[in-house]
Order: structure tokens, then sequence, then C-alpha cells
């Protein structure tokens, strides 16, 4: 029961909404429940409980069923759907008559250890048809596609499901052929062993799909709760609680202790879809002139960049002169304000001795030595300092803003008036440079994402290796060796660094700005070209080719992040038809 209910409670945590999740939730509900009344029926028998728990036994091979018709293409489930409607409505009947009837499945010799009885009446026999129907169902549903059954995950369902059909079969088998007592507990072990690994085998390939967080989560998650049932059986015991409430404490434990998890669950879908929420905001094209449109797509991405570092102030300003032209801000000096030189900062990235307009981080916007820009963010609101992490995250925002700066100093400089091709070209690349931006603070990958995704670069022109990488199981992809992985996941990096690539030609050296991120990775992963030849390329020097490096690859990661939440990897990877 306790495992039924905790594998319940973690999918529905972790999977909410995959369809194949919530069948898999309400299945290891269900059949935690039959537990739960199984155990409590020990100690103080009813007649209702039977039929109850012979209800909730088909309830969850129902769920088991539906989860393994979401396996087929939709063209199979169309064709399958008279005979789907047709297996519902016999478990409706089914459940109906069970606890209307109340037939009382009366036990061998009156032992509760033994498997039930079973006459000819209608409630048995529909009963048993039912649960015979279902199992042969779901069976025939993991063999219907070859592709579902070749695959890893067809596997897993297809071994767990074999656990119930045992349990049916020999159910039947003692009930109508064997006169001895047979021990429920082989038919009760065989149901838990096939709903669990259901529930596993689900959380390995549906629920966790987009988290990745299967390997170091779901052991840890269930050996933390297991150490505390035991705790609270301990105390229990010591208390002198009757065993018959044990069953009532690991279920009380479970639910409130998953309750706390659901709700931070809850919380944390709550501010990605706030970040979504600002990204559609971020990406609306505003029609105005060209100062007017940089401010705003700079005060944009500041507002959103406070929101993600839940920073009290920020500010953009731009170099003119020897002063500083605010061009955005947020709790700080008003916008269009010109200062004097207080900003200045030598490296990429500075503490200011004290707040200056209540600006206290600087990372500074440079065009070759010359710093032209910069990006300020004052004190965090809800703690002491800011992490490293959210350091880097302000330098690459201001790298990226430096991109839209710059994109709208070659349109006055380069584009006359009369030159609406030439212009029109530059307002398209600042619209790419302002959704860069957007999307550098919009979504931002984790650190484990961006070391799998460093390593994966770096080994991307040795199959062998990428098939072996961290990267290759992140990404989930299938094949009959290691060296078809590694093609696959290289077809994905070169597909991920290709995104980072502007529109048109690639121009004659020195390349633009907006160039960088693409030839850093393109030339040194893809080419092979050392590290040294690709600064001489951009004409940059160390420091600013490793920070441009490490921007380019968060683009890669946020790239596999949103491809990974639309589906598009293994269709990437060539694992399936576009």
């Amino acid at each position: 029961m306790g495992g039924a209910l905790w594998l319940a409670f973690y999918l529905f945590a972790r999977g909410f909404p995959n369809r194949i999740s919530m069948r898999a939730v309400a299945a290891l509900l269900a059949l935690g429940l039959f537990f739960w009344a199984t155990y409590n029926n020990f100690f103080s028998s009813s007649s209702a409980a039977a039929p109850l728990k012979a209800a909730l036994l088909v309830a969850g091979m129902t769920f088991w069923y539906s989860a393994t018709l979401q396996l087929l293409d939709e063209s199979a489930r169309r064709r399958l759907r008279w005979l789907e409607w047709g297996i519902y409505l016999l478990t409706a009947v089914t459940i109906l008559l069970l606890l209307i009837s109340k037939p009382e499945f009366s036990r061998r010799q009156g032992n509760e250890l033994y498997v039930a009885q079973l006459d000819m009446s209608l409630a048995y026999l529909l009963y048993s048809a039912t649960l015979m129907i279902l199992s042969v169902g779901l069976l025939a549903n993991l063999f219907i596609e070859r592709k579902v059954r070749i695959t890893p995950q067809g596997r897993l369902f297809l071994f767990a499901s074999a656990f119930p059909t045992l349990a049916v079969v020999y159910g039947m088998f003692s009930v109508f052929f064997i006169s001895l007592p047979m021990p429920r507990v082989i038919q009760d072990a065989l149901v838990f062993s096939g709903f669990f690994l259901l529930g596993v085998s689900v959380a390995r390939y549906q629920s966790l799909i987009e988290r990745r967080t299967i390997l170091q989560d779901f052991p840890v998650t269930g050996l933390v709760m297991l150490a505390l049932l035991f705790v609270y059986i301990f105390i229990a015991s010591l208390l002198g609680v009757e065993f018959r409430y044990f069953a009532n404490i690991v279920a009380l434990v479970i639910i409130t202790h998953s309750s706390y998890d659901l709700a931070r669950e809850f919380l944390e879908r709550l501010r990605i879809r706030r970040e979504e929420r600002f990204r559609k905001q971020m990406r609306i094209v505003r029609s105005a002139d060209s100062v007017k449109q940089l401010q705003a797509y700079l005060q944009d991405g500041l507002e959103l960049l406070c929101e993600q570092l839940n920073a009290s102030a920020a500010v953009i300003a731009i170099r003119r002169g020897g002063n500083y032209l605010v061009m955005a801000g947020r709790n700080s000096v008003e916008v269009g304000s010109e200062l004097a030189n207080i900003w200045n900062v030598e490296g990429q990235l500075e503490r200011l001795p004290g707040p200056v307009h209540n600006i206290q981080w600087v990372a500074g916007i440079f065009e070759g030595e010359s710093q032209s820009a910069i990006v300020g963010i004052g004190a965090p609101i809800d703690r002491m300092d800011y992490m490293k992490g959210e350091l880097e995250l302000l330098q690459e925002f201001a790298d990226y803003a430096g991109l839209v700066i710059s994109v709208d100093t070659m349109i006055h400089k380069e584009s006359q008036p009369s030159d609406d091709k030439n212009a029109s070209l530059y307002q398209v690349a600042m619209r790419s440079a302002a959704a860069e931006m957007m999307d550098t603070v919009s979504l931002v990958p984790d650190e484990d994402l961006l070391k799998i995704t460093e390593d994966g670069l770096r080994k991307y022109p040795d199959y062998v290796k990428l098939g072996q990488s961290s990267l290759a199981d992140w990404l989930q992809v299938e094949g009959a060796s290691q060296i078809e992985r590694g093609k696959q996941v290289q077809k994905v990096l070169f597909k991920a660094i290709d995104a980072l690539r502007p529109a048109g030609q690639r121009p004659e050296e020195p390349l633009p700005r907006n160039w960088y991120n693409y030839v850093v990775l393109h030339d040194a992963y893809v080419q092979g070209v050392m590290n040294r030849e690709v600064m001489a390329r951009l004409y940059i020097s160390e420091g600013t080719f490793n920070r441009t490096r490490r921007n380019a690859l968060r683009g890669v990661a946020r790239w596999l992040v949103e491809k990974n939440k639309t589906g598009d990897i293994k269709r990437i990877a060539g694992l399936m038809t576009p």
C-alpha cells in the first residue's frame, strides 16, 4: 500500500499533465486503496470490503489498459476506438454490479489468507470475464505495433503487464481447477509487482522526460520516504499504538509529505508559466522609430532580467562621449537622463564600492577594447547577494544587450534614409538580436545540463565517446550500437549549433558581432579549428573568446531544452519521421 501510494503521488508531482503518467497515477491510487482496505479487513472484517476491493482492482486494471493505448499512434487508436469504449462500458457495468449486489467473495476455509471462492452468479462471472478481457487487451496493445514492443519503453510495459495477467490466471486457476486452498499472498504480490513496475517504467520514460532527474531524484526520494516511514512506525510502536492502525499511519505520512512536494511542484510550474508569459510578451515586435524601438527592446529585456534575478533595481546606459545616456531603467535613474562617467568598469563584471543610484553590480559592454555601455543591477530583494550562476546570467544578458545596441548603431552609421533595403535588413537583425536577449533570461538551463552539453561538444567528432556520453542519456537516443547513438547525438548538436547562425551568408572577416556565438562553436567543434585561430578570425582576446563560448554554450543548452519540451529531439536525431 505504501509503495503504491508513494509512487502515485511521485508520478503526479513529476508527470502532470502527461496522459500516460496520469493514467498510471489513477491505477496506482486504486491499488493503494485496494491494499489499504485489504489490510484493515484483516482486523475488522466487513461484508462491504470485498466488493469494494474487487471494484478497485477492476478500476486499476482499466486505467492500465488505457495507459497502454496511449503508446499506440493516433491512427491505431482510432481503429480501436470501438473496442476501447466497449471495454470502458464493460468495466463500468462490472463496478456498478459489484457495488450494488455486494457479493461476499468468501475465502477457502474462511481464511482471509486464501484466494476467494467464486460461484456461477452473474457478478462473479462478469468480474472474472472483465479481468481476463482487460489482461488480454493491455497485452494486445503492446503487441499490435512492432515499434512499441521493440522499444525499451514498450518492453518495460510488456514485462510489467505480465504480472497482473499472471495474477488473474492464478486466481482463475485456483477457483475453477484446484479444490485446495491457494495462498493469496502470491496473487497480491503479482498484482503489486506489475503495478509498481508500471509506475517505475512511466517514471523512467514519461513523467521525467522534461526534468531529467530520474537517476538522482527517484531513488533518493524513495529512500527518504522509506526512512520517514520507519521513523514514524518505530515511534508508534514505542507509544503502544496497535498494529491494526499502522496502515493508516503509513498512508497519513505519505499523503502529508507528498502534499508538500506537490505544493512545491505547483509553485515551480507557476514560475515557469510566468516566464513563458513574459517571453511571449517580449517577442511582440514594436512598430516605432529606431530610438524608441531600441529603448523598448532594452526596457523589456531589463524588466525580465529583474524578474529572473529578483533584483531591486536595474539600468542600461550607453556611453556618449564622456557621459552615459540611460536607455532603460527600473528603480534607478530616469530613462533619458545623461549622467557623468560614474559607472566605468575595468573588467567584464564588477561590484561597486557602494550603491550608485541603487546600482550595486555593473557588467560592461565593450566594442573592441573600449567600453560602449553598461548593464547594472541593484541588490537582490530577498537575500544578501547574488549566486555565481546569476552573475553569469547578468554577463550573458549584457553581451546580448550589447549586440542589440551594436546592430542599432550600424543602422545609423551605414543606412541612409533612401536605403530602405539595407535599413530593413538591419531592422530584422536587431529584432533577431532582441529575441536572443529575451531568450537569455527567459529560459535559464541548469548547471548539470550545461556540463553535459559542453562534454558532448568536446566529444563531437568521436561517435563512440559521444554515444557513451551523459548527453546521449539525457537526449534518450536509442541505437543498435554506441556508434549509432553517437551519430544521432551529433545530428542534434549540429542542429543546435546551426540554430545560433544569423540569417544570410557568412560575411568576410572581420565578422560582425552577431556571428560570434555561432562561429566560436561551429569553427571550434564542427570544423575542429584551434581556439587561437578562431580568436584571430574574430579579432578578440582570450577572455572575450571564453565569455563568448560560454554564452554560446548556454544558447545550445536552451535550444535543447526548448526542443525537448516540444518533442522534436527524436525527430531531429532521425529516430522518427517528421
